[in-house]
């Protein structure tokens, strides 16, 4: 290998040796940052008091979720009611008058049973109940005033004055998702002077991984501006700003929360879930954003080997100033559903776009622009083939194959221009070796070989460029595809989950066949590629499949069978343009206009003789140098000679 290999060779092991010390260190953090979060969120208990001694706002501090002094409030006097319809039940309870949990009557949390995946399962306070920040709940117990098929009411005083009616009603027109609950809260001053109805939010609930796979960037908590700005942050932001209680605040010091100038929508999510609150209409209010640990699947250690957290945010309440005797009622739909592109297209302002399908780690940044749309047409398209066919599996065959048509024609120029270049690897071997030392020669040398016999270096590279933003709005639209979970393929239980087989003895490592086939089948394909450049880049190309191997093992079956398909049509149609006669290597026919490499390659050439001689290059590439007053050639000379 050359310089430049050693050099990356190295800079490779140092990154892995990096990462493996990185990775010990960040086990230590984290085990101290879980035994601080205990910690804190203990002192931070207060004791049993009057929860309506808060001032003006009816919300009272019960400690951070899941800790003692949630559990010391008032739970046994609490009451619940059930409301239900074809897509959710909802168990309300007087405890703070809000959703205690929403089960999804159309998916179930595991594949055999009959469980539903029940929303808000981690948290310890209710949907919609009153905050006035993290840990600040209210924990009274409203009095239910009563309840018929489709809603239920509940009320209460505080201690300063405010009447709180709260009512809950599952939409039976057609215009509404079964997913969706409508939520008015009615203040009023009950009191002999004005009041102010201020610091107020309604609770999300939580969103929480299902799953020990799940990265935690698919937990977290997004909100839309009325003016068309969509956020989203993920758990890890939370933990950024302030470790204690994991605040969120931007723009503003940690302990704050910060301010939306006139809100949409807003919530939480996880993986395939969401949890959505909307203003009947825009205000301009404030969020908070929280997170705390959760225990995954019963498996403590692994949950905390891999920090894994729930989400949970407080959409802020309008400012109200009231006079004795006023009242104001708040109108709120709130979705507690799946995160279906159509089910949530279909719900209007925008709300498809918490699927955030641009939210992808750096090529979010350089693709982000096509990923958004062509994750939305996927999806749809997907769909559409799966209500023909009946297989999720068989539908992911057919838009992939459909997906490489398109591009025949791009991957057949592609095949025949590496076909032209590997016929010009013994010519570039030479001028490698004839121009070793000189670097600048050789790639003025290599870019004339080019020109002279019109080849584009990077016409093998097209069809890379052409497919990495569809491969990318693929591998996005599957990470958050509810569509897919649960649905079975030939030995495959769940396309949104690794086709998990059994587990190789002695290694304790999970076999998985369909990422196993990828990168067969990638092997393959770079096999019967046509080689170009060099051993070292060659034996680089050979291992990709290896490390695309590693780094995909654990992805969604559902994208390793995208890709295998797509191997497997790359290794038949370069087979099929392997069997046509070879591309002739003939010099290209020059003309008097000439190619930008031609030009470039002329402008070098310009600037090293000017170097050598000590001068500077001129426009277009030449020598030119400041010339003295009566210089032969000298414009001014010549015009005083015309004069006489």
């Amino acid at each position: 290998m050359d310089r430049t290999s050693w050099i990356g060779a190295l800079v490779c092991l140092g990154l892995l040796f990096g990462w493996g010390w990185w990775s010990s260190k960040e086990a230590v953090k984290q085990a101290e940052e879980r035994a601080r979060l205990a910690e804190i969120e203990a002192a931070n208990a207060p004791p049993a008091a009057d929860p309506k001694s808060a001032g003006t706002s009816p919300a009272a501090a019960t400690g951070a979720p899941g800790t003692a002094a949630t559990a010391a409030a008032p739970e046994a006097e609490a009451k619940e009611s059930v409301l239900e319809n074809d897509g959710v039940k909802l168990h309300l309870t007087t405890r703070g008058a809000g959703i205690r949990v929403a089960e999804l009557r159309d998916h179930k949390r595991f594949i055999e049973g009959d469980e539903n995946i029940t929303i808000n399962r981690t948290a310890s306070n209710g949907v919609a109940v009153l905050s006035e920040g993290p840990g600040l709940f209210d924990s009274t117990n409203w009095e239910f005033v009563s309840q018929d098929a489709t809603s239920a009411t509940f009320k209460t005083t505080t201690a300063a004055g405010f009447e709180l009616t709260k009512t809950f009603t599952l939409p039976t027109g057609t215009e509404y998702d079964s997913h969706e609950v409508l939520m008015e809260l009615t203040v009023k001053n009950t009191a002999e002077t004005p009041l102010n109805f201020a610091n107020n939010y309604l609770y999300t609930g939580s969103a929480a991984p299902l799953h020990l796979n799940e990265m935690s960037m698919q937990i977290g908590m997004y909100w839309m501006d009325q003016s068309g700005e969509f956020d989203y942050e993920t758990v890890d932001h939370f933990g950024r700003e302030k470790k204690t209680l994991g605040i969120f605040g931007k723009g503003l010091i940690p302990s704050d929360s910060f301010g939306v100038e006139q809100l949409d929508w807003a919530g939480v999510n996880d993986q395939f879930f969401t949890t959505m609150i909307r203003a009947e209409e825009p205000y301009a209010t404030k969020l908070w954003a929280s997170r705390f640990p959760v225990v995954v699947e019963d498996d403590e250690a692994s949950s905390l080997k891999k920090r894994m957290f729930a989400a949970e945010m407080g959409v802020g309440l309008p400012d109200l100033s009231l006079n004795p005797g006023d009242q104001k009622t708040l109108s709120y739909s709130i979705y507690l559903g799946p995160k279906e592109f159509s089910r949530l297209k279909g719900l209007g302002d925008q709300r498809e776009r918490v699927m955030h399908y641009d939210a992808i780690p750096i090529f979010g940044f350089l693709f982000g622009w096509a990923i958004k749309p062509l994750a939305s047409w996927l999806i749809m398209g997907l769909v559409a083939l799966n209500g023909l066919v009946g297989n999720y599996g068989i539908a992911i065959i057919i838009i992939t194959i459909l997906i490489r048509l398109l591009i025949w024609p791009v991957y057949a120029k592609s095949a025949r221009s590496m076909k032209r270049m590997s016929k010009l690897t013994p010519l570039m071997k030479e001028i490698k070796e004839k121009y070793e030392d000189d670097p600048q020669k050789m790639n003025q040398e290599t870019m004339k070989l080019y020109q002279t016999y019109g080849i584009n270096p990077l016409g093998g590279c097209l069809p890379m460029f052409i497919q990495l933003p569809v491969f990318l709005a693929f591998y996005r639209m599957l990470w958050s595809a509810v569509e897919l979970r649960h649905e079975s393929f030939l030995w495959v239980d769940d396309l949104s989950m690794p086709d998990y087989l059994f587990t190789i003895p002695g290694l304790d490592i999970p076999f998985n066949l369909l990422p196993i086939l990828m990168g067969v089948t990638s092997f393959i394909q770079i096999a019967i590629t046509p080689k170009t450049g060099d051993k070292t880049q060659q034996m680089i190309f050979m291992f990709m499949p290896l490390i695309f191997l590693v780094i995909c093992y654990n992805f969604a079956a559902a994208l390793a069978l995208y890709w295998t398909t797509s191997n497997a049509f790359s290794i038949l149609q370069t087979w099929l343009m392997n069997k046509m006669p070879e591309p002739e290597l003939k010099k290209k026919a020059t003309s008097g206009k000439k190619g930008f490499m031609a030009r470039m390659q002329e402008q070098a050439e310009a600037a090293q003789k000017a170097k050598a001689a000590g001068g500077s290059p001129g426009p277009g590439g030449a020598k030119s140098r400041t010339k003295m007053p009566g210089e032969k050639g000298d414009r001014h000379t010549k015009g005083k000679k015309k004069r006489r």
